[in-house]
């Protein structure tokens, strides 16, 4: 059902409510936030004090890692709560508005019942910083949902304090990023007058020019994870990584790491596609710094052709974040961009944002650093090749399952014709029965069997028919890395979009995916959990 602004419906059987929020942020550092507050007679159930940078989430609610869906399990919910609402926050003193979002959506699924509701959000206007977008509420002990869209002109530390909230005000020293110069040559310098000035030290979001102390706030971190997206997605835009010296060059073409050379010596350092696996313990002693950058593999084509590029860093054992940087590039037109330093910074190490970028691409970054760089091959036809293999494979497993079922198959349709020919019979002697009665007992003899064995045959033919394309569907997941949408499956097997949604919906509540939502606002079905199983 998709509400209108200040529809209310009934929601009956309230379990496990999964709630989906899916918008395209104009900006790339828009970071709108999505919060839960739970109520009781009208009053916000919190602590005394709340961090607004830390919100924590009500009892029997949970959020994922995107920000973006939710879980709601009323049967745990404690019964005095009488409503629980979902709000949208920009940070505080951010220059920008809600109006910079746009395809904003909100899907509302029971785990049981399927869908309740969807909500499509209208644009709002430039002064908008928060907006109360719909909450569950309970009327004469039932639970019904309204839909608000309500927005406010105030932040979220004032919006906090209209819901009665007393908010932890932050008093350390905020980081400036106007402070801090440039110039890559000033690397340690800078690190060692502003890291002290960095208050936050979970998942950083860096500044252009900003450094950090891994070796002062992430200490114990000895591996790194870098993932790199790019929105929208380019496909020959490679990540390649540079191994520096004390000398600032590079001493050799094995220290320049690209799809064909993906490990540093030492295995401190690896490169696969999107990610690159830092060991900071194994990275040679003579290696200084150790640079990130991007690269089209064609010199002709240039990086404005996505609208950011976001790196992202996390503890690669706990999948704590460590920082983020976001490098927008619609106006850039470079070839190749440095996204991010790694360097040693007295006994430890430090990182730097640095987001510069060379027109002349590899062969700039090779007269810096004094070393000649490959030439980067255009891969479409190997990419091609991967899609004509996988959809060999998605044929090599059509065949073989109708290979290994065909003889139940042929034994199932046998007996529908079975079937058919008895009741058939059976019709016969119905008729016969006008002239005599006698016939009549085994008319009816005759179609109960014939109704038992195309009852029998069809569900054993519709069970083999499910597992065939469950299966079609786990090697599908497989090929796509674990992340799938109905439309892929609908393109590729011969069923409808409903028939692939219902499939992947049954194998989330197996426990084996969930739903996520992607940059773009778009919903697709991870199973990354599957991963374990496979190895």
């Amino acid at each position: 059902m998709k509400l209108v602004v200040g529809q209310n419906i009934l929601i009956e059987k309230m379990g496990c409510v999964e709630i989906d929020f899916a918008w395209r942020s104009l900006k790339s550092d828009l970071n709108l936030s999505i919060h839960a507050f739970a109520f009781k007679n009208g009053k916000v159930v919190s602590e005394s004090k709340v961090d607004p940078n830390k919100l924590l989430l009500p009892d029997a609610v949970s959020q994922d890692n995107s920000g973006r869906h939710f879980s709601v399990q009323f049967p745990q919910l404690s019964v005095n709560i009488d409503r629980i609402a979902f709000y949208g926050f920009l940070p505080e003193n951010s220059h920008y508005s809600l109006q910079q979002m746009s395809s904003f959506q909100i899907r509302v699924n029971d785990s049981h019942a399927g869908r309740i509701a969807t909500m499509d959000v209208d644009a709002f206007n430039n002064k908008s910083k928060s907006a109360l977008f719909f909450e569950f509420y309970k009327h004469n002990n039932v639970w019904k949902l309204g839909y608000k869209a309500q927005a406010f002109n105030a932040d979220n530390i004032k919006i906090l304090a209209q819901l009665g909230l007393s908010v932890i005000q932050p008093d350390t020293v905020k980081f400036d990023v106007n402070d801090i110069a440039v110039s890559p040559e000033n690397d340690i310098k800078t690190d060692q007058q502003h890291s002290s000035k960095i208050d936050v030290l979970d998942n950083v979001d860096l500044k252009k020019g900003q450094n950090l102390s891994l070796s002062d706030h992430f200490k114990y971190c000895t591996a790194i994870t870098c993932e790199v997206n790019v929105v929208p997605k380019i496909d020959d835009l490679e990540l390649n990584v540079i191994a520096i010296n004390r000398d600032n060059k590079v001493n050799n073409i094995k220290d320049f790491l690209y799809q064909e050379n993906t490990t540093l010596r030492g295995d401190g350092v690896k490169l696969d596609r999107r990610e690159v696996f830092i060991k900071l313990e194994q990275i040679p002693s003579d290696v200084t710094k150790i640079q990130l950058l991007v690269t089209r593999r064609s010199s002709s084509k240039r990086i404005n052709s996505a609208d950011f590029i976001e790196l992202g860093l996390t503890n690669t054992y706990t999948k704590q974040k460590i920082a983020k940087y976001v490098s927008e590039t619609t106006d850039k037109n470079y070839n190749t961009m440095v996204l991010l330093n790694f360097y040693r910074s007295g006994t430890g190490w430090s990182i730097r944002a640095v987001g510069q970028g060379f027109s002349g691409g590899l062969d700039k970054i090779g007269e810096r650093y004094q070393f000649s760089p490959p030439k980067l091959r255009n891969i479409t036809t190997s990419s091609s090749q991967q899609n004509s293999f996988k959809q060999n494979s998605l044929q090599h497993s059509r065949d073989t399952l109708e290979v290994d079922n065909k003889v139940s198959i042929d034994k199932h349709k046998k007996m529908q014709t079975l079937s058919y020919f008895l009741m058939g019979i059976a019709a016969l002697f119905l008729l016969l029965t006008f002239s005599r009665v006698i016939f009549f007992p085994i008319a009816c003899l005759l179609a109960g069997l014939g109704w038992y064995c195309f009852q029998s045959a069809s569900k054993a033919l519709k069970s083999i028919q499910n597992e065939q394309f469950e299966h079609l569907v786990l090697t599908m997941i497989k090929a796509n890395n674990y992340l799938l949408t109905p439309f892929e499956i609908a393109t590729n097997c011969k069923v409808n979009i409903e028939r692939a949604t219902e499939m992947l919906d049954d194998l989330c509540e197996k426990g084996l995916g969930h739903t996520a939502v992607n940059r773009e606002g778009a919903i697709y079905y991870d199973f990354s959990s599957l991963k374990n199983l496979s190895r």
